[in-house]
């Protein structure tokens, strides 16, 4: 039997990525974040998919300066230290908000 895959709630993503709940439900009504919406009122995020997200929101640090930003299309590392993610979480929240 296959494994089902973690659903987090609202409060979960905002909490992970250092943002407010509003700041979420902002994301998902402009589609900004991938999310599942199982009704008017009650949404969802595939783990795999935020993780995902984040890495496509990750800059390169050697970018040139033509401002034209290089992005990490890859999966996640599961080797990704602590402080890699919270470059990845504040990359994410720059680029969504300044949208």
């Amino acid at each position: 039997m296959e494994k089902l895959e973690k659903l987090l709630n609202i409060d979960e993503v905002a909490e992970y990525l250092g943002v407010t709940k509003a700041t979420i439900y902002s994301w998902t009504s402009q589609k900004k974040i991938p999310h599942i919406k199982l009704t008017k009122r009650l949404l969802r995020f595939r783990e795999k998919d935020i993780m995902d997200w984040l890495a496509q929101k990750s800059v390169d640090a050697n970018a040139s300066d033509t401002g034209k930003r290089n992005r990490y299309y890859a999966r996640p590392s599961s080797s990704l230290s602590g402080d890699d993610i919270e470059k990845i979480i504040r990359n994410a929240k720059e680029e969504v908000l300044k949208n």
